[in-house]
């Protein structure tokens, strides 16, 4: 039997596509968090007193507590920027619409934000640079505390770090809110120029602010997420894999490019929900590490993507918070033992939610997720 790893040679070991000595664990990034009510929840059930400050506002998720993922005996542990001009934190004359960091109005419908008219819904290809307000990278507020975060715990824990998103939203899904997204869906069928003209832009903005994102913190990261962008739905994807390859694919291979061209170790991570399987061949060649979710979704075969593509591509997530974590403690450990078997063989699987886990899911279920991963998640798997 292996001996006992630390979480951040355990997660290291998987990633690159080796047994480390169980399958590791991941809670809390940008794309598998815990919704605030959940996280009160579990303060209480824990008896860990005042919960900590929050780490951020216009979000549902908006705490970030390391006492949590101990109890938890969670592998992972994040940094945060400083903002983010995705986030809805400017307050208007209403109270229920707030702007975010480019200007676009935000609805909050309780508990989350909703893009309101996008800011581009009318403009020209001319007026993309005007009426948005573009992020300065080198604004040092994007990055507050960054360095001393990352510093302490890749110095002081040995946790796997891992750097959550700059932005929550990528270049599709941020387009989409400035434009609208039945215009922006017109636009890339219809008007090639502005389409590319908009994504360069957003791409742009997105790779300046993880720029300085890695010159604050990427000294100590040993993971960044990339900015989420849901290319996929629960039955295909959004848009044709050609129409992803043109406007699209380019962006997420800067990316990838930014980060390996600061530290070649640091590995990437890419969210996308649904069932994206067209175009997991692109991003391996865009040099995405790690996918998150593989949504459980009923036309995604786990198997099959493992045996395909899992010597090139690890997996973080799978886990379903929809049934699963909702339901019995044995739909939970059912759950767990599914996923292991279909994705931990031979490395290359951290087990972690497939989205933020809500509300309904009781936090006697969270532990029960993480104590049968440990329990079932030991290599050689026996499942």
């Amino acid at each position: 039997m292996m001996a006992q790893m630390t979480p951040r040679e355990r997660v290291r070991m998987a990633l690159e596509h080796r047994e480390p000595d169980r399958v590791p664990t991941a809670l809390g990034g940008g794309p598998y968090g815990i919704v605030d009510d959940l996280y009160l929840k579990l303060v209480n059930f824990f008896d860990l007193g005042d919960p900590v400050p929050p780490f951020r506002k216009g979000h549902s998720i908006s705490y970030m507590d390391d006492r949590v993922l101990e109890k938890l005996g969670v592998d992972t542990r994040y940094v945060w920027p400083g903002v983010s001009p995705s986030s809805p934190i400017y307050p208007t004359d209403k109270p229920d619409i707030f702007f975010d960091g480019y200007g676009q109005p935000w609805k909050y419908l309780a508990p989350h934000y909703h893009p309101d008219k996008g800011l581009l819904a009318d403009a020209s290809t001319e007026e993309i640079e005007s009426r948005v307000k573009w992020p300065d990278p080198s604004d040092p507020r994007w990055y507050e505390g960054v360095r001393e975060r990352a510093k302490a715990l890749r110095e002081e824990t040995d946790y796997f770090v891992i750097a959550r998103m700059a932005t929550s939203h990528g270049p599709y899904m941020t387009a989409s809110h400035l434009r609208g997204v039945e215009q922006f869906f017109l636009d890339m069928a219809m008007d090639e120029e502005f389409t590319l003209t908009l994504v360069e832009r957003v791409t742009d903005a997105i790779d300046g602010l993880l720029r300085g994102y890695l010159e604050a913190g990427g000294d100590y990261f040993d993971m960044v997420e990339l900015s989420g962008d849901d290319y996929a739905t629960q039955t295909g994807m959004a848009m044709s894999p050609k129409m992803f390859r043109r406007y699209f694919k380019p962006s997420i291979k800067r990316f990838v490019n930014t980060i390996k061209g600061f530290n070649s170790e640091i590995k990437a991570m890419l969210h996308c929900d649904g069932d994206l399987t067209a175009i997991l061949p692109d991003l391996i060649e865009c040099g995405v590490d790690v996918l998150h979710p593989l949504e459980p979704v009923p036309s995604v075969d786990f198997a099959e993507i493992k045996a395909n593509f899992g010597d090139a591509l690890a997996f973080l997530g799978a886990i379903d918070i929809v049934h699963a974590l909702p339901g019995s403690r044995q739909d939970v450990i059912d759950e767990v033992r599914r996923r292991i078997h279909q994705l931990a063989s031979g490395g290359g699987y951290v087990i972690a939610p497939a989205n933020h886990v809500q509300s309904d899911v009781p936090p006697e279920n969270l532990v029960t997720l993480f104590e049968a991963a440990e329990e079932h998640g030991r290599y050689p798997i026996q499942v």
